[in-house]
């Protein structure tokens, strides 16, 4: 298995870039950036642009790789967003991963005056985009008549240094598992330990229609994720668990490993440890750390080292 890292909360650029210095090195194997302009609840919090980010830290870092969790094809022409992974791959010497989302947070469309749609209509025209990206990064010039969007003889050049750059695609439903069959070097759904194999077995399903190996497909998923090392950390945890939409894996250090340990029985490649409930400041490298030795054991190489200094 690999492990990666995603800054998730909104954090200022000195946050984010801190992290990023301290797990470029042996043992981390990417950042995630989530594209978002505001927070959900819209409170008053500063989100820094994802590309902007991803960018900066292609230039800043030297061996992670840098990946985004994921683009919205609702508000990201497909044809800039081809464009700009090629420029963000090339100065990262071939470290990113293009990860592409339908979109659905309904606060930044509505202020911004972006049109959501329904669920099927954003599938329609997310399949569409992720056709046009495909094209644009592998030939020559892309032709393309769809519903939303029309391209003739369109140039995206130069191309990336990766050949294919990976598309990761995060899907769940029947209808964004295809397309990520289709077209994805990586599917991210996020998960339980446990509760990754129900829709994998639809997605090894997905993959055999479109006639490709479900093995070639690298597998990725996170939780939120907080260290408790006490009975009043735990309740806290508990508590927090009740209330957030998304999955939630806690306990000790160890006690993670062994919830990792399970994702890795059920076929996930790797899993990614977002920071939204890890201390703030120095602690959190503190807790990534402690994260890190507890899961060495189920690594792939390169071994687990510690930072250094540490």
């Amino acid at each position: 298995m690999h492990f990666s890292v995603w800054p998730i909360a909104p954090q200022s650029w000195s946050s984010i870039s801190s992290l990023a210095t301290e797990v470029d090195y042996g043992f981390w194997h990417c950042i995630y950036v989530a594209d978002h302009f505001m927070t959900q609840d819209g409170g008053p919090q500063e989100v820094l642009e994802s590309t902007s980010v991803l960018a900066a830290l292609a230039a800043t870092t030297s061996r992670i790789r840098l990946a985004s969790l994921v683009l919205s094809m609702t508000y990201r022409h497909p044809a800039v967003v081809a464009n700009w992974a090629v420029t963000v791959d090339r100065i990262s010497d071939g470290r990113l991963t293009l990860g592409l989302g339908t979109g659905w947070q309904i606060n930044e469309h509505g202020q911004y005056g972006l049109a959501l749609g329904q669920p099927g209509e954003r599938v329609g025209r997310f399949a569409e985009g992720v056709a046009v990206i495909e094209s644009l990064l592998t030939k020559p010039t892309t032709t393309f008549e769809g519903q939303h969007y029309r391209l003739t003889e369109a140039e995206c050049e130069p191309k990336p240094v990766q050949s294919p750059l990976p598309l990761l695609v995060g899907a769940a439903a029947p209808r964004m598992l295809r397309v990520a069959a289709r077209h994805a070097n990586q599917w991210n759904q996020w998960s339980v330990p446990g509760g990754f194999k129900t829709t994998s077995r639809v997605f090894d399903a997905a993959c055999e229609r479109e006639g490709r190996d479900p093995a070639t497909i690298w597998r990725s998923t996170q939780a939120l994720t907080m260290i408790t090392n006490s009975a009043e950390s735990t309740a806290q945890a508990e508590a927090i668990a009740a209330q957030v939409p998304f999955p939630m894996i806690h306990g000790t250090p160890a006690q993670i490993a062994d919830q990792v340990s399970a994702w890795r029985d059920e076929g996930v490649d790797e899993v990614i440890f977002p920071d939204y409930l890890m201390p703030r400041g120095a602690e959190r490298m503190d807790a990534y750390d402690e994260i890190a030795e507890a899961v060495a054991p189920l690594t792939t190489p390169p071994p687990y080292e510690k930072r250094p200094g540490r």
